[in-house]
């Protein structure tokens, strides 16, 4: 048995990964049946909102260790909540025990995706290293890295210092207005160190179940690239055009859009009807619902926390009789 600030730290753990598994559950069930209602708002109110979801399971693990630990840890372990929520014995943690477990499990969980998604950032980097090394002479064209290749592709790479890319292929097929919309899309991506963002909320989303984190994926993405496209309108302020340019840029990269890096931002590779939908829609959605998702997150906050101190509970009767 650990006693002391090492037990109390132990035991802080132990909530932390019982309510950020509960709370990672009720998200993704709720985001499970309300994933297509994130269409409803604007690109980047929906960046926003993703990321928002994605930070909330830890600050709801937060809130639930201030709930459960506070109170024992000052006078006021007889508030009225604490009839509720309480944690006994906070500065005893016995290994061989759920406690352990849990902890156990939690560690091998998080380090596992932190070391997974370090290794695909350091592999994204020397690949992009390797690109850069044996394009150093190459030419560029309204901002854009030339790539000498007759594959179609335009995207934009780097985590801290992102750089756009096109490739001479899909240049040499382009209009000198379709160049432009290409340009001005990509490099609004490196402006706003979108391939970084796609690599952070793809951290976020690791933890959510697969499925639940390949749609969150893919639905950040597309924010991104709607985000991307609304600021080409600052330069091409004729939506018809660039609407076009998706599509035939989409059409020339069909035969060439291979395997890429998460965090890479491509031009063609996310879905178009979308895409051209919301760039020619007057009314780009509505704003953040500050109200709904304050109220969500309130009660997504207090069912964790009652789910962690339920459990608790639950086994504590089970393994002491």
């Amino acid at each position: 048995m650990i006693l002391g600030y090492w037990g109390l730290s132990l035991n802080i753990l132990s909530i932390i990964f019982v309510s950020l598994s509960a709370s990672l559950i009720f998200i993704s069930v709720t985001i499970y049946f309300i994933s297509n209602s994130l269409n409803r708002f604007q690109a980047n109110t929906k960046i926003g909102i993703l990321w928002c979801i994605g930070i909330l399971p830890w600050v709801i693990s937060l809130f639930s260790v201030i709930l459960l630990v506070l109170p024992e840890l000052t006078s006021n372990s007889g508030t009225w909540f604490s009839t509720f929520l309480h944690w006994h014995h906070i500065y005893q943690f016995e290994i061989l025990s759920w406690h352990g477990a849990s902890i156990g499990v939690f560690c091998i969980v998080f380090f596992s995706v932190c070391l997974t998604k370090i290794v695909k950032a350091v592999k994204a980097n020397t690949q992009l290293n390797q690109l850069d090394f044996f394009i150093q002479n190459t030419n560029s064209k309204q901002g854009l890295t030339v790539i000498e290749s007759e594959e179609s592709r335009a995207f934009t790479s780097g985590l801290f210092s992102p750089r756009s890319y096109i490739t001479s292929g899909l240049s040499a097929q382009l209009t000198s207005q379709e160049a432009i919309v290409v340009a001005e899309h990509e490099l609004a991506h490196a402006r706003s160190y979108d391939p970084l963002r796609k690599y952070g909320f793809s951290l976020l989303a690791a933890f959510f179940p697969k499925f639940i984190a390949q749609q969150l994926n893919n639905d950040f993405s597309l924010a991104l690239e709607q985000a991307a496209d609304e600021s080409v309108l600052s330069t091409m302020s004729d939506e018809t055009v660039i609407a076009k340019t998706l599509l035939n840029v989409f059409s020339l990269g069909q035969r060439s859009i291979g395997s890429m890096p998460l965090s890479n931002c491509h031009f063609s590779t996310h879905p178009l009807t979308l895409r051209i939908e919301y760039l020619l829609n007057d009314n780009k959605g509505q704003s953040f619902p500050i109200l709904l998702f304050f109220s969500f997150s309130i009660a997504a906050a207090l069912l964790s926390t009652f789910s962690v101190d339920l459990l608790h509970h639950a086994l504590e009767r089970l393994f002491s009789h």
